[in-house]
């Protein structure tokens, strides 16, 4: 799987996103949480107005057309944005002009609006107060400063009260996927400081990191100076003093809203120019500003689902231009990597890595490493590489370590030489762990999960980290996300239907728990684990069934999967299965609500990891979707 097929998904994603109005709707009524309290809404709103500055781009992206919306900035009479032209589909809201703090309420009123989505406006107690006599009222959480909810919360919060929660999530997921992997093909940006400046006539100011513009710089990897949050408090901007214009020397200088300048952008890029304050600065006299064209500014300052999306893809290569690359170099090490049993630390970029995890070779592979040996767990025992990661592979052939469950062969780790031994989905104890420490770094899973249950997710950053990839690994985790996501979206029925994800491998039945990746599979895709089921299993990632607790299996999906290991194989174990009288009282079986995962998926979700689930999601999940029955033709 490489990065570029991020763009491939995000087709996928617009494309659902495009039928929002077609799909799955949450279940009415629906409460928020907001800072004033919680509102409720107790049927799906028809006529919503947005007096969020803002708004219009979630509501549309989720498929709500607002009646009105309020007005910002640019033409009066149109608040519909060319970014999101194609969500709004020819539909033309009222646009309020109402300057802060001046609400015409009898104009909202004589809309007559069913919610009054008011997330970004900033507005007060007493506003919040007479506004809900109108209509249920939604305002940003209380965890953010005004204006400085994050736009992905934002867009979820508007999605859950709409309705659309799950079109909400992929839509976020598409754009975190964009950003992601723009953190990976510019490694410059990991850590660099920078301003995002304004200047409108009269003194220069900087927004902080609390605020959506420089959330955006943040997102890509940037760092905003911690004195500058500091000075700014619970603002999200700071005005600065002639004295400290120094607190804009940073690695990169951004200056946005510059048509907001008395004579537009050109009279301020021109008065920023010959500033004789600035040009004593290193970040001006080495060529790092950055001045934000009107094309991309608009959209900046918006900062939604959106016109982010217009950004990222349009504007972040032109920064790349103005700063300097870091020599191709990975990372900086040393890294230090927190484990179960303490802390490793990696002096410089490893060039021997052998892998002792079961499923490491995928994750190592997909942040482009390639290990010298890997660990066998099933399939050819001279070929750990399946065919998900042959792409990544590109021909490699690592050694092949065929390691039983605690019998590690220390003289052939050893004589690999290696300078990283990958751990992490081993199960090693802690006198196999000092044993491999004598040999090289080695890296283990973290203290928060029970052995082999820590998620595909942080295993690859945690693998990415020690190999100096950690963008990469983001990048590769946002895509299988972004995915994820969206058939979250195309398949509401799988919204809370409970699932066991269950073996039989000859003696008894059993089943996974959510602390373990196949049960964590479907649980992300919106099924719940029943409770009892995890109470059941302890600090076990599965749990054996007596005969007289079959019943345990009867929920709303059951899956049957490592079928091979039955003896005689898959056909047997679903001919035992199948004819089993036990199996056959319970309800999930008489409705045809079981389903089997076949040899061609089952390594895969198994292997657990990011580049095998990819596969799985794209693949196997559409066959699930059909045996579950849509609670609803019309959702």
């Amino acid at each position: 799987m490489k990065v570029r097929s991020i763009l491939v998904f995000t087709l996928v994603v617009l494309l659902w996103a495009s039928l929002a109005p077609t799909l799955g709707q949450d279940a009415f009524p629906v409460t928020i949480e907001h800072k004033f309290g919680s509102t409720t809404i107790s049927e799906e709103p028809q006529r919503v107005v947005s007096i969020g500055y803002n708004e219009q781009d979630p509501l549309l992206a989720v498929g709500v057309k607002p009646v009105a919306v309020r007005y910002w900035f640019g033409d009066e009479n149109n608040a519909i944005f060319p970014w999101a032209l194609d969500e709004a589909d020819g539909a033309q809201p009222q646009v309020l002009n109402m300057p802060f703090g001046n609400l015409n309420y009898e104009a909202i009123l004589a809309l007559a609006p069913d919610l009054i989505s008011a997330v970004y406006s900033g507005i007060s107690q007493e506003e919040y107060d007479i506004l809900s006599q109108i209509a249920p009222t939604i305002a940003q959480t209380d965890e953010f400063v005004d204006f400085g909810m994050p736009w992905q919360e934002t867009t979820i919060h508007i999605g859950k009260a709409v309705g659309r929660s799950a079109q909400a999530e992929a839509l976020v997921a598409e754009v975190e996927a964009t950003r992601a992997e723009l953190r990976e093909r510019y490694p410059q940006f990991q850590g660099a400081t920078v301003v995002v400046a304004f200047n409108w006539g009269e003194t220069y100011g900087f927004y902080t990191a609390q605020d959506g513009r420089g959330r955006f710089f943040t997102g890509l990897g940037f760092v905003v100076p911690e004195e500058h949050n500091d000075l700014a408090g619970d603002n999200f901007y700071y005005y600065l003093s002639d004295e400290r214009v120094d607190l804009l020397d940073e690695d990169l200088l951004v200056f946005l809203s510059l048509q907001l300048y008395e004579g537009g952008s050109e009279a301020a890029i021109e008065a920023i120019n010959t500033d004789p304050l600035l040009s004593q600065l290193d970040v001006v006299q080495d060529g790092r500003v950055f001045f934000v064209s009107d094309e991309y500014d608009a959209a900046l300052n918006f900062g939604t689902v959106l016109s982010l999306q217009y950004v990222l893809e349009n504007m972040v290569p032109e920064i790349a231009e103005i700063i300097s690359s870091q020599d191709e170099a990975p990372a900086d090490f040393p890294v230090t990597i927190e484990h179960k049993f303490g802390s490793t630390t990696i002096s410089e970029e490893p060039q021997r890595v052998v892998s002792i995890g079961y499923n490491e070779q995928d994750p190592l592979l997909a942040v482009g490493v390639k290990p010298v040996a890997v660990r066998y767990w099933f399939g050819d025992e001279n070929n750990a590489i399946f065919p998900w990661a042959l792409d990544e592979a590109d021909g490699a052939q690592p050694q092949v370590l065929n390691m039983p469950f605690g019998n590690l062969n220390y003289e052939a780790i050893l004589a690999l030489a290696p300078d990283l031994i990958s751990a992490v989905y081993s199960g090693i104890s802690q006198e196999e762990y000092d044993i491999l420490s004598q040999i090289a770094p080695t890296i283990a899973q973290t203290d928060e999960f029970v052995d082999f249950g820590m998620p595909w997710q942080e295993t690859t950053i945690h693998i990415g980290k020690a190999v100096g990839r950690s963008a990469q690994a983001e990048a590769l985790v946002a895509e299988v996300e972004a995915t994820r996501a969206e058939l979250r979206e195309r398949y509401p029925q799988f919204q809370g239907a409970t699932v066991v994800v269950a073996f039989n491998w000859g003696e008894t039945y059993g089943f996974y728990t959510a602390q373990d990746g196949r049960g964590r599979f479907f649980t992300g895709l919106g099924f719940v684990v029943p409770e009892e089921h995890n109470d059941l299993a302890g600090d076990n990632f599965y749990y054996y069934l007596s005969d007289e607790r079959v019943d345990l299996l009867d929920e709303d999906l059951l899956v049957f999967l490592s079928l091979q290991l039955y003896e005689g194989g898959s056909e047997a174990a679903i001919e035992a299965i199948n004819t089993d009288p036990l199996l056959s009282q319970l309800d999930v079986v008489q409705d045809g609500r079981v389903f089997f995962v076949s040899d061609e998926y089952d390594a895969a979700l198994n292997f657990g990891t990011v580049l095998s689930l990819q596969y799985v999601l794209e693949n196997m999940v559409p066959e699930i979707g059909e045996i579950m029955s849509v609670p609803n033709d019309d959702s």
